[in-house]
């Protein structure tokens, strides 16, 4: 690909990307969508004609993946408790995060000392699992806006440590918040995954061509429960640029590259936040707040159950209760709801009303 067309096509992206979300479609949604879109253009020769297809139609149709306690008086209001059987913690926001937004506004950072949430001038802020680091993202992996990953500290805002740069919108932190995990899909240069050591910043590379065997999804690799393996979901082309992947199944990769086994899958592994906190099931659930969660075996993929709610999955809360993100009020505002396995709401936790459009939003236990 030439240089003027791979700019020309990065600049037509971004004019997408300024447009505002179809009416009726949950903002975490379109950034799904805005961010697989982009993925899709950036490995196409035919990229112009995919990037139309995909940029608008799978927004219209989607239509049809650590945080505050919401006490009186705070910002996102009252966490309202329903009924037994809630989990033994309460779920809190720790970071809302504007991927995808253009021009993107400050991201909010959670205070574990005051409560109160600081803003922060990045696209992204990922709090590790315990809290001690925090992995931020600036730029948009343009020219004019080259992207870049680094730790910040939380007692230290000002401290940042610059990575460098991967071909990724997301990094994720290992289970032990030891180390971050990028897919690494660059254009011109070898494709695979990257494992960054969050203390020396070494980096190890694994050359992996992620797309044999006709897998043709935008999925990032995620990891997999105990952090000696990573996961990607396998798509097949529905044969339309203008109609999403279908999913096939889910891939078990080792810290080489070797894949170690596959099990079938017909919905997305969104994140590492999958998999239950025991690391015997996974919650999938392809693009579309009305699509159903599935849950299924991790050894096996065998199907358990189906959640039919219309919401987004965010994370587990524990091993019987899922995080959700739903859009109640017409998709006018969202709130979270930590739900049983049979879809019953236990725990309902308004979200600030100036972070409607935030996503990804990231949840711990508190």
């Amino acid at each position: 690909m030439t240089t003027d067309l791979d700019r020309a096509l990065r600049d037509a992206f971004e004019r997408i990307g300024d447009e505002p979300a179809p009416v009726g479609v949950a903002p975490a949604v379109v950034s799904r969508v805005r961010r697989q879109g982009r993925v899709r253009v950036a490995l196409s020769t035919g990229a112009l004609v995919a990037l139309v297809a995909v940029g608008a139609p799978l927004g219209v149709r989607a239509a049809g993946g650590q945080n505050e306690p919401f006490s009186a008086g705070s910002p996102g209001g009252q966490t309202v408790q329903l009924g037994a059987g809630s989990p033994t913690c309460s779920q809190v926001v720790t970071a809302y995060s504007f991927t995808g937004r253009q021009p993107p506004r400050d991201s909010l950072l959670r205070d574990d000392a005051t409560g109160e949430y600081v803003e922060l001038p990045y696209h992204t802020v990922v709090p590790s699992p315990d809290g001690s680091r925090v992995l931020v993202r600036r730029g948009e992996d343009t020219p004019a806006s080259p992207l870049r990953w680094g730790i910040l500290d939380p007692a230290n805002l000002d401290h940042v440590r610059w990575i460098g740069s991967y071909g990724s919108d997301e990094g994720s932190w290992s289970p032990d918040g030891k180390e971050i995990l990028f897919t690494v899909r660059e254009r011109l240069h070898d494709k695979g995954f990257a494992i960054v050591d969050a203390v020396t910043l070494k980096d190890t590379f694994v050359k992996l061509n992620f797309y044999a065997g006709g897998n043709t999804g935008a999925q990032d690799f995620v990891w997999a429960p105990g952090g000696n393996e990573v996961a990607l979901t396998v798509s097949q082309s529905a044969g339309s640029e203008s109609l999403p992947d279908q999913v096939t199944g889910i891939r078990f990769y080792n810290r080489s590259g070797k894949l170690t086994h596959t099990i079938p899958a017909t919905a997305a592994l969104g994140s590492a936040q999958a998999f239950s906190p025991d690391g015997s099931r996974i919650a999938l659930q392809n693009v579309g707040i009305d699509a159903p969660i599935r849950i299924v075996a991790t050894a096996t993929g065998a199907a358990q159950q189906t959640i039919p709610l219309s919401g987004e999955f965010i994370a587990w809360a524990d091993d019987e209760h899922l995080v959700l993100r739903s859009w109640p009020d017409d998709r006018k505002g969202s709130e979270m709801q930590v739900v049983d396995l049979a879809g019953r709401v236990t725990q309902v936790i308004p979200l600030r009303a100036d972070v409607v459009n935030a996503s990804p939003i990231f949840v711990a236990c508190k």
